[in-house]
């Protein structure tokens, strides 16, 4: 099988002018597109670098995103800190054990996972993508801070596995990304987008759905923005309040209102409407870990999240991309 070519796409069913998403479903999933194209079930494995990140030190900013803990990245590995190789063993166990997955995607999620030199980076990432169980590379950073020795790196390293890109974009609207103090702009992430699409490397972007301003024409312009710039895969976040976070306190003095189950449901179900059925979507909600989750108090529960999610759209009888169909005639009215 041939790993490195691009994921398979769904295929529109002719009598009903929608798509038919591998496994099945009204959404294009993580899970069986990956198993369609790995042949097997894959499971991520998250790994510490020891990056910095620029928005902490002074380089881009001092603070931070208002969301972002830097405490809430550790792997839940005994040897989160330990060497890559060691890094890797952990968290293949503790999958295998819990999933039944025997081959893994190598995941640099901590803080920006291209901010090191460009050594240290070859040695990291190549020690990651050498490991026989791992089938493809994921590296997480900033839309601002992808260098083209970096990228040419990376490209180097998708000669033997693919290599994707996580970038987080979170939303199209350079007012609302200001006040999250995001310290990059949609222009650098548009920018970074089309610098990873020349060295034909899989582009995943992170967005967060109910963020405070955000209106529903905010979430359908990001999602537009995804559409046209073509992007293979999107991480779907509901707005969740860390400890140690100036979003906590933001909270705590009541200037930030979360959204309900209900509510987050029908703003994902809109956007999953307006977003390519091509795009695969690889997570539907996020939250931190516990002892540092201050709210919402549903966010920890992903199968109830789903399962609203999927009720809202089975109710609009509605299916990813639906609202990008051209308007014929001759299709089926709901």
């Amino acid at each position: 099988m041939d790993f490195c070519s691009p994921p398979a796409y769904p295929v529109r069913m002719k009598s009903a002018g929608k798509f038919r998403f591998p496994g099945g479903g009204r959404v294009h999933r993580l899970g069986p597109a990956w198993k369609a194209r790995f042949g097997e079930r894959v499971q991520k494995i998250t790994l510490r670098g020891g990056f910095g990140c620029p928005n902490r030190d002074g380089r881009v900013g001092n603070e931070g995103c208002i969301f972002c803990s830097e405490h809430s990245l550790v792997p839940a590995c005994e040897t989160a800190f330990g060497p890559i190789e060691a890094q890797l063993e952990s968290g293949m166990v503790i999958a295998a054990k819990h999933t039944g997955a025997r081959k893994f995607i190598a995941y640099f999620q901590d803080q920006t996972a291209t901010d090191a030199p460009l050594a240290k980076l070859a040695t990291l990432y190549g020690q990651a993508i050498q490991h026989p169980d791992v089938v493809a590379l994921a590296v997480g950073t900033r839309p601002d801070w992808l260098p083209d020795p970096v990228l040419a790196l990376l490209a180097d390293l998708q000669k033997s596995k693919p290599v994707m890109i996580e970038l987080g974009l979170q939303s199209a609207n350079d007012a609302i990304l200001k006040r999250l103090q995001r310290g990059h702009t949609v222009a650098d992430f548009v920018d970074a987008v089309r610098r990873c699409q020349q060295k034909h490397i899989e582009v995943i972007a992170h967005v967060i759905l109910d963020l405070p301003t955000e209106t529903q024409h905010d979430r359908r312009q990001t999602a537009k923005l995804l559409n046209q710039l073509a992007i293979d895969g999107v991480k779907i976040h509901n707005l969740h309040v860390m400890e140690n976070t100036i979003l906590a306190d933001l909270y705590r003095q009541g200037k930030v209102q979360l959204s309900s189950l209900p509510i987050y449901a029908q703003m994902t179900a809109d956007f999953i409407q307006h977003l390519r059925p091509e795009t695969i979507i690889h997570r539907f909600t996020g939250e931190g870990p516990a002892p540092l989750m201050l709210a919402p108090d549903w966010a920890g529960d992903k199968r109830r999240i789903r399962n609203e999610i999927d009720k809202a759209l089975a109710q609009a009888n509605a299916y990813q991309g639906d609202c990008l169909r051209p308007k014929d005639p001759n299709l089926p009215t709901r």
